[in-house]
């Protein structure tokens, strides 16, 4: 068989894609002019005597205006290699490779050996584009390769030399680039010694967390006071165990699948950020609320990320991350921690490590430079569902299968964020009819609301000491003054001013536009004011409105979640507050 001639063409998908071109068909007659061939060869084609070189299975695919790969045999598709999959699509070696600006011995290196080359960060990503399948596809055709099972295999044996000597109880240090076992990792992988050192150190830094569990664990199985106790941790012994083995095992395999998905530094924080921002909220963000560079968010593959053009109130471009974005941050974040130390410091900057609240000194600081105090509502100063959340979101859920609106997978359980999909999903009318019946469930939960702890003293506090003030939050206004009557002397008449849920729901948090709604009725100046909040909501917009935030963490888990999306002020509860600003 000659070289460039597409062995996976299959002549019956040829003459079924002919018999049904354009509705009606297409002659063999009038198919050969079209493509340039004699009636003869169509017929060959089509009776399997002859296959089609690259190109002419483009030109038949074009004149029957169908993908080239529907003219495949599928039947044969698990056994495809990446040359199969090229040839097939119409294109030789010299023009795939020209598509996809590499040297011919690059591109010949990827299509026979699967080694992507160092710093072309999205050709895992182009590939899939090119050849009209996903990228989980790329990557099973390529792992199967007998080229890629080489190097797995030549790659175990100095892993494993590796781990085993670095994982000694004895020993502390990590790899180091110059090692031989490292450098023969360079050499298989076609990477740098630093990168394998740096990745390697990193896996063995995990694994030995795993060996230490795994110890006390065995002490526990031989020594616990009682045989269930016993018992228990020698299931958590085996359990640890499997895990080692597996973390070990996998090493080659999930080195070289890393390097041909590795993303530039850019895209990692970019992609760390949309998992610890969007990903927490479940709504797509403006580039503005992720401070992140559109450009850099265009540029990120496209199976990572979703694109929301226009569907902002002000037509911007939104992002989220997509399914295999989340899986690739999960997968291999920490991988990327010791490949880009700065990028490390970077994400650490926009998103401290959990712990630690504002000192009462500068919480006080920090009030006395402001004029303006803005509050969310539902869990910083009530919390209107605390015990029948999940009766109100099965009423709620009813409401929209009876309006016939279909409910964002994420928005199950939130009131507000199925108010979102109904703005998604639904008519006007329909959204108007789910607004109100929110409002009402809204409005009473909030006659039986209770104030948090502290919640009462702070707002006397703020009263007295004649801030201006006000409530800004995605639940209706008329919930919120219905709460807010009901704390008598706390408050003097009007002193607390509430923007509650706009008419157009497209402008809930994290879209600013509350907060600088509020700010401009209130005449405040945005550099004094202050927004305290309890989500990454209420942070993303203040953050868009140009105003300060404090985030209130009252769980471990909040805070973290705080953390993650880059606050770096947070206060502990509303009671510390009234602490601080008391001795103002």
């Amino acid at each position: 068989m000659a070289r460039g001639l597409a062995t996976v063409f299959d002549g019956r998908q040829l003459r079924q894609a002919r018999e049904t071109a354009n509705g009606t068909g297409l002659s063999v007659a009038a198919l050969a002019t079209a493509v340039g061939a004699s009636k003869e060869e169509i017929v060959l084609y089509e009776t399997r005597q002859r296959r089609p070189e690259a190109p002419r299975i483009r030109q038949l695919a074009e004149a029957l205006n169908v993908a080239p790969i529907s003219l495949a045999d599928t039947g044969t598709r698990n056994r495809w290699t990446l040359a199969d999959l090229r040839r097939v699509n119409g294109y030789r070696l010299q023009d795939f490779r020209h598509r996809l600006r590499l040297s011919v011995r690059a591109y010949s290196r990827l299509e026979r050996e699967g080694l992507f080359p160092a710093g072309r960060f999205s050709l895992l990503a182009d590939l899939s584009e090119e050849l009209g399948v996903d990228v989980a596809e790329i990557e099973q055709i390529i792992s199967r390769s007998p080229r890629t099972q080489e190097r797995l295999h030549d790659a175990a044996g100095p892993l494993h030399a590796l781990v085993l000597s670095h994982t000694d109880a004895r020993r502390l240090d990590y790899p180091h680039s110059k090692d031989p076992h490292v450098v023969a990792l360079a050499s298989t992988f076609g990477r740098s010694p630093v990168t394998l050192a740096s990745l390697v150190g990193e896996e063995i830094s995990a694994l030995r967390i795993l060996l230490r569990r795994k110890a006390a664990l065995q002490a526990a199985a031989d020594f616990a006071a009682t045989t269930d106790e016993q018992a228990k941790a020698l299931q958590g012994l085996e359990a640890q165990a499997a895990a080692i083995r597996k973390a070990t095992s996998t090493l080659p395999r999930r080195l070289d699948a890393f390097f041909r998905c590795t993303l530039p530094s850019e895209h990692h924080v970019a992609l760390a950020h949309l998992a610890a921002v969007a990903g927490t909220l479940g709504v797509p963000l403006t580039a503005a609320q992720l401070t992140t560079p559109s450009e850099t968010l265009r540029t990120i593959p496209a199976h990572l990320i979703e694109i929301f053009s226009g569907e902002s109130a002000d037509g911007e471009e939104k992002y989220a991350i997509s399914e295999d974005g989340i899986r690739h941050h999960e997968q291999y974040h920490s991988w990327y921690d010791a490949l880009y130390p700065n990028a490390r410091s970077h994400l650490r900057i926009r998103g401290v490590p959990a712990n630690g609240h504002l000192p009462l000194a500068e919480v006080q600081r920090r009030f006395s430079e402001v004029d303006t105090i803005l509050l969310s509502f539902d869990g910083l100063l009530c919390r209107l569902w605390p015990t029948n959340r999940h009766v109100v979101a099965h009423e709620l859920k009813n409401a929209a299968h009876d309006l016939d609106v279909p409910l964002d997978s994420q928005a199950q359980s939130d009131p507000v964020a199925m108010l979102r999909s109904v703005v998604r999903n639904g008519s006007s009318a329909k959204l108007r009819r789910f607004d109100s019946l929110l409002t009402a469930m809204e409005v009473t939960a909030a006659m039986q609301a209770d104030p948090l702890p502290g919640v009462s003293q702070f707002l006397h506090i703020v009263n007295e000491k004649r801030w201006n003030a006000a409530v800004v939050t995605d639940h209706a206004t008329d919930a919120v003054e219905t709460f807010l009557s009901g704390l008598g002397p706390s408050l003097a008449p009007g002193q607390l001013r509430v923007f509650g849920r706009s008419q157009d729901p497209r402008v809930l948090k994290p879209h600013p536009h509350i907060v600088t709604l509020a700010t401009s009725q209130l005449n405040a100046v945005r550099s004094r004011t202050v927004l305290l909040g309890e989500s990454v909501a209420d942070f993303v917009a203040a953050r868009s409105a140009g105003v300060s935030f404090i985030g209130v963490a009252s769980s471990p888990q909040q805070l973290r979640m705080l953390r993650q999306a880059g606050v770096t002020a947070t206060v502990g509860s509303v009671q510390s507050l009234t602490r601080a600003l008391g001795r103002l």
